[in-house]
């Protein structure tokens, strides 16, 4: 309880902070603010994946979760309803197609995604950009067999799964790709492992590459890891939506960390 008080506080301190396009005087983020963020998705686009998150949230089947990073807030019980995991796991529909947005809008070749559950996001990075490859790391053997049926159903065969503790598979993976362009990170939820998978990840990009940090506010360890970041030398500029925080790279953008209400 005391730890959504503390969450609630959070964001009310947010909602004081946050602007909208109006107050916004960078021409590079006026543009993403009005015509991604804001944009609205039509309603029957993606569907099928919405769909899909009906059916796992009626899913009252358990399963065991092997979880190497925080934990949840929600429910720390090793086993789980797949409903229960569904509800509180998966990032939410406005959530879902803004990632959806922001990857149509500068369509990134190759997409590593740490934290697939089971593959809601996942889906909706496939669905933005179908030509692009996507890696996306799930340390969870038993929620990684549901996402990989998940892709199987909806036909998305641009997604490789990667099981096992981010800090073996990721770094192993990371090793053999020269660059990449988009990362959503969605695992672990800790203050080390965030600045670590932040430093990791922008030894292996480039003046392009766009990093989702997800649940920035979650903990004061998040917060921390997420202040580390915004005042990164590469960092150059930032944008804090609350729920998420989207990192762009290009040095020729003004370091700023813009705080959009969303």
């Amino acid at each position: 309880m005391m730890k959504k008080l503390q969450l609630i506080l959070r964001y009310l301190i947010y909602l004081v902070k946050s602007r909208n396009e109006y107050l916004i005087h960078s021409p590079f983020v006026y543009d993403f603010v009005t015509n991604v963020i804001y944009k609205k998705t039509s309603s029957d686009i993606n569907q099928n994946i919405e769909n899909l998150r009906g059916k796992l949230n009626k899913n009252n089947n358990y399963i065991k979760i092997t979880d190497f990073g925080a934990g949840s807030l929600i429910n720390a019980k090793k086993e789980r309803k797949i409903r229960d995991i569904a509800k509180n796991s998966a990032k939410s529909k406005k959530y879902g197609n803004l990632i959806y947005r922001i990857v149509k809008y500068f369509k990134p070749k190759n997409i590593f995604e740490l934290g697939t559950s089971f593959g809601i996001s996942t889906l909706y990075l496939s669905s933005a950009n179908p030509d692009s490859n996507i890696k996306t790391f799930e340390g969870c053997n038993e929620s990684a067999k549901i996402a990989s049926e998940n892709f199987k159903f909806l036909k998305a065969n641009n997604i490789e799964i990667i099981r096992g503790d981010f800090k073996d598979t990721f770094k192993k993976e990371i090793s053999s790709f020269e660059k990449f362009d988009f990362v959503f990170v969605d695992g672990n939820h800790q203050e080390q492992a965030t600045k670590e998978y932040f430093d990791i990840i922008t030894n292996h990009s480039h003046n392009k590459t766009i990093i989702i940090f997800d649940d920035i506010h979650w903990s004061s360890g998040m917060e921390n890891a997420w202040k580390y970041i915004t005042n990164s030398n590469k960092a150059s500029l930032t944008i804090d939506l609350f729920f998420i925080g989207i990192v762009f790279l290009d040095p020729k953008l003004s370091k700023e960390n813009y705080i959009i209400r969303f």
